[in-house]
């Protein structure tokens, strides 16, 4: 069972993934997020720290034994068990189309309809008129999705679904419409 110590900076979606995924599989981590142990854009500059972690990019997990990974899907691969990674090949390469699916279709429409509202880019309404529409169309596919199942993989919870939900976790709380009524199994689903 994986042990260590998670560096990010508060109330990072990507560092949930992780933290939830190490949560079903009893792993221990310790999150650094906060001054004095963690400053981000300062500590994660460090000479120390960019000699375990070369992207200087949060999170990142160093293991009690040394081990350092960084980016936040290889990070809750490492801390997870096989059930969250899927415990055959099939339902294995499934997770991994699930997680990679939130990584290339959520994130980028994601961040285009997010970002603005959070100062971070300048609104653009025609880009944001089409991430909008993006989303509706991923939303849809995996309400479809889920009308033949509880989970994204199998009968349980699973690396893909915890991917899915943390990547949508932003879009919630920013920008979509409370209880998503044109999205009837997907409402359980993130809650």
């Amino acid at each position: 069972m994986a042990a260590g110590t998670l560096y990010t900076y508060p109330e990072n979606w990507r560092a949930f993934k992780a933290l939830i995924a190490a949560q079903y599989s009893r792993a221990q981590v310790r999150v650094l997020s906060a001054p004095p142990h963690f400053h981000f854009g300062q500590t994660n500059r460090t000479p120390e720290f960019l000699r375990k972690f070369p992207a200087g990019k949060v999170p990142a997990f160093e293991g009690d034994d040394g081990f350092c990974v960084f980016e936040s899907n290889a990070i809750a691969y490492y801390v997870s068990n096989e059930e969250l990674q899927g415990s055959t090949p099939e339902a294995a390469a499934q997770v991994v189309q699930w997680v990679s699916f939130a990584d290339s279709d959520i994130v980028p429409p994601a961040s285009t309809w997010v970002f603005p509202t959070l100062g971070i880019m300048h609104h653009n309404k025609q880009a944001t008129e089409n991430a909008k529409e993006e989303v509706r169309r991923i939303l849809g596919l995996l309400d479809t999705h889920l009308k033949m199942r509880t989970f994204l993989v199998g009968k349980r919870v699973t690396l893909a679904d915890i991917t899915v939900v943390c990547t949508l976790l932003w879009l919630y709380k920013q920008v979509l419409e409370p209880g998503l009524p044109q999205y009837q199994l997907l409402v359980p689903y993130l809650h």
